[in-house]
C-alpha cells in the first residue's frame, strides 16, 4: 500500500467538512455550558467543605479546583482549535474523574485520603475488592456506570502520546492522491467535527464527576446539621 492509500484510508474518520464559521456557532453553545459548570463547580466546593472542615475536604475541593483550571485551559483551546492540546486534556479530565472515584471505591476512603495528600500515587492503593487502583482497574469499575469512558480514554491518550493522531492531523490525502502537509497553520476545517466530538465528551464526563461530588455535599449537609446540633447542646 502506498503512502498515499494509507493518508486516504486514516482520514476516512475525517471526511464532514464543517466551516469554521459553523464550528464556532456550535463551539459557543459548549461555551455557554463550560460557564455553568464553572459556576456550578464553585457551589460544589462551598458544598463540600461546608460549615467543618475535614480532611477529605482537602481532596475533594482540590480536585473540583482542578476540574475548573482544566474547564478554563479547554475553552480557549477550542476557540483557537488547537486540538492536540485539547485532545490532551479531555485525558486530564478523566484522570481527574478516576480519582475522585477512587476515593469512593477505596478499602478505607481516610486512609487512602491520607495517603494520596502525602504523595502517594493512586495506582499503589487498594480498592474495596482488594484490587489495586490502577488506571485499568479504575477504568473497569467506572464502566460499569458509563462504558465509554473506555474508548474516550483510548483516543484521548493518543493525543497525550505521539500516535497516529499526530500523523493524521499533519498530513491528509485527497481524491487525487495528493499528499498534503500542514505544519504551524490552521488546521483544516475537516477537523473541526472533532473538535466538538472533544467538547462534548468533556462535558460528558464533568457531569458525571458533579454527581459523585453532590453525594458528598449532602453528605456533608448531614453531618454539619449532627456536628451543629452538638454545639448547640454543648453551649
Amino acid at each position: 500500500m502506498s503512502s498515499n492509500d494509507e493518508l486516504s484510508q486514516s482520514n476516512e474518520s475525517i471526511n464532514l467538512k464543517m466551516l469554521n464559521e459553523d464550528y464556532f456557532e456550535e463551539l459557543s453553545k459548549r461555551i455557554d455550558r463550560f460557564k455553568v459548570l464553572r459556576k456550578e463547580a464553585i457551589t460544589l466546593a462551598a458544598g463540600v467543605i461546608g460549615e467543618h472542615l475535614f480532611e477529605e475536604d482537602l481532596f475533594f475541593s482540590s480536585a473540583i479546583g482542578r476540574t475548573v483550571d482544566i474547564l478554563d485551559g479547554i475553552s480557549n483551546l477550542l476557540e483557537t482549535r488547537n486540538i492536540t492540546c485539547a485532545g490532551i486534556l479531555v485525558r486530564i479530565q478523566l484522570d481527574n474523574l478516576m480519582r475522585v472515584f477512587a476515593a469512593f471505591i477505596a478499602a478505607d476512603r481516610s486512609e487512602f485520603i491520607k495517603k494520596v495528600l502525602k504523595g502517594t500515587p493512586v495506582r499503589k492503593l487498594y480498592d474495596d475488592e482488594g484490587n489495586k487502583m490502577t488506571d485499568y482497574n479504575l477504568r473497569k469499575r467506572i464502566s460499569v456506570y458509563c462504558p465509554e469512558i473506555d474508548d474516550v480514554y483510548v483516543k484521548a491518550s493518543g493525543y497525550v502520546h505521539f500516535s497516529d493522531i499526530a500523523v493524521h492531523k499533519s498530513w491528509w490525502g485527497n481524491k487525487e492522491d495528493i499528499p498534503h502537509y500542514s505544519v504551524g497553520l490552521p488546521i483544516r476545517e475537516e477537523v473541526n467535527p472533532l473538535l466538538l466530538e472533544i467538547a462534548d465528551a468533556f462535558i460528558y464526563f464533568i457531569e458525571i464527576e458533579f454527581e459523585l461530588y453532590d453525594v458528598l455535599v449532602n453528605s456533608k449537609k448531614n453531618a454539619d446539621k449532627k456536628l451543629g446540633g452538638q454545639s448547640a447542646k454543648e453551649g
